[in-house]
């Protein structure tokens, strides 16, 4: 898989943008928008912890708060 260049990545930022707009969010509501995209893409994927990291600027991090493997239902 090919990594993601800033153009790309500024392309999607873009976009997130444009809908945070249209959709007219206040810029808390951006936030817990886009957090609950990240978590929910995160569990989609089957992870259980994945951190994203612009190095020397700030990181975020999904941790779940259950184990997959106890989800079990008795």
């Amino acid at each position: 898989m090919t990594e993601l260049d800033e153009n790309r990545l500024q392309e999607f930022s873009d976009q997130v943008a444009d809908i945070c707009e249209k959709m007219d969010l206040e810029p808390e509501q951006m936030l817990d928008a886009i957090g609950s995209t990240f978590i929910g893409a995160v569990l989609s994927f089957g992870k259980t912890d994945y951190l994203v990291e612009i190095p020397g600027v700030a990181s975020a991090q999904v941790e779940t708060v259950f184990d997959s493997s106890s989800e079990e239902i008795s």
